[in-house]
């Protein structure tokens, strides 16, 4: 009779084989788990609390939808360019506010008690960063969006970014660790530190009043401006070396939902999402989820509307219900429009 496979035994060279695949497609969960196996899997492999940037969910994104009991402190994590879908269990969520996410997928918690208090997590390896509290912290709305102000520091680079480079502050978004502003007329500016800003282009729209996004499209920076009451959106790519901007019709087998946090993801991998497509609330219901499909050819077709996504806590409601069934379009763009179920911060 043949002998199970000792799997526990297997070198230490194939093992590391194995995680450097995982870790290369951002697979963090699925690390976690392999350590998991036994005793030798775990002292072969690297401890992911460390300070190893391999173990960041860069591309991880917390949807914010929970289980439909009631008290159930699971989320549903989503990898963008794989398609993977992961329920995590998210015990410290029940009494911690999460008002952001930053460039490395890490979840930015309020404390539960004391309003200063912040810190970073992990949610795959469970790894923690405490902020010394600070002084003062103060939500601010503009244009309808909210922002998490900080000990002023957010405040004075707003003031900045007015009173020099930008004109009328309308984007920021951090792309291959680099931190990008844009203002309504198009101009883009790097921010090589703190206040330090450099231009990259000089923005020349005439109308300034048409929704504009500045965003990472896998590491590919892009301005997106909808025109005409959102019938017709623009996409531009930034050429960095050469400081231009070039319109494109095409985003290959990426699609783009736009919301407060704007969000690319890989069409190939996920069924039921369209590539080469624009996914926006828009139109004349308040609610409805239209898209807009790039032609390479460049002959340009108006959006249409495909569904109805609902603010987090009447959508958490219908869902709890089973009013509805949830389509996977609507679960992104409830993610890019209005962000988990707790507060949606801004962290410069």
């Amino acid at each position: 009779m043949p002998m199970a496979a000792d799997w526990s035994s297997l070198p230490s060279e194939l093992l590391g084989l194995v995680t450097d695949a995982l870790l290369a497609t951002d697979d963090v969960d699925c690390y976690v788990s392999l350590r998991a196996v036994c005793h030798h899997w775990r002292d072969t492999t690297t401890d992911p609390q460390g300070p190893d940037p391999r173990f960041l969910p860069r591309r991880w994104v917390m949807l914010g939808w929970p289980a439909a009991s009631a008290g159930d402190s699971r989320r549903l994590f989503l990898n963008v360019d794989t398609g993977l879908f992961v329920w995590k269990d998210m015990p410290m969520l029940r009494d911690h506010a999460c008002v952001a996410t930053d460039n490395d997928g890490l979840l930015v918690l309020q404390g539960p008690t004391d309003y200063n208090n912040f810190s970073a997590l992990n949610p795959f390896t469970g790894a923690w960063i405490y902020f010394p509290p600070i002084s003062s912290v103060r939500p601010q709305r503009t244009r309808g969006r909210r922002r998490l102000v900080a000990d002023g520091d957010a405040i004075q680079l707003q003031q900045k970014l007015h009173s020099t480079a930008l004109d009328s502050f309308a984007s920021v978004v951090c792309c291959q660790g680099r931190v990008y502003a844009m203002d309504r007329k198009g101009t883009v500016v790097f921010l090589e530190d703190r206040w330090k800003i450099t231009t990259i282009v000089t923005g020349d729209w005439q109308e300034d009043w048409h929704p504009a996004f500045l965003m990472d499209n896998a590491g590919e920076l892009l301005v997106v401006r909808a025109l005409t009451f959102w019938d017709i959106v623009q996409v531009f790519r930034v050429d960095l070396e050469n400081k231009a901007v070039h319109m494109i019709n095409s985003i290959r087998n990426r699609a783009i939902f736009l919301g407060n946090r704007s969000l690319s993801v890989d069409a190939s991998n996920l069924p039921a999402i369209e590539a080469n497509f624009i996914y926006y609330i828009g139109g004349a219901g308040l609610y409805e989820l239209h898209v807009y499909r790039l032609e390479p050819s460049g002959h340009e077709e108006p959006s249409k509307r495909i569904d109805i996504v609902l603010p987090a806590p009447i959508a958490v409601w219908y869902h709890q219900h089973q009013v509805s069934p949830l389509s996977l379009s609507r679960l992104i763009m409830g993610y890019a429009t209005y962000g988990s179920l707790t507060r949606v911060g801004l962290v410069i």
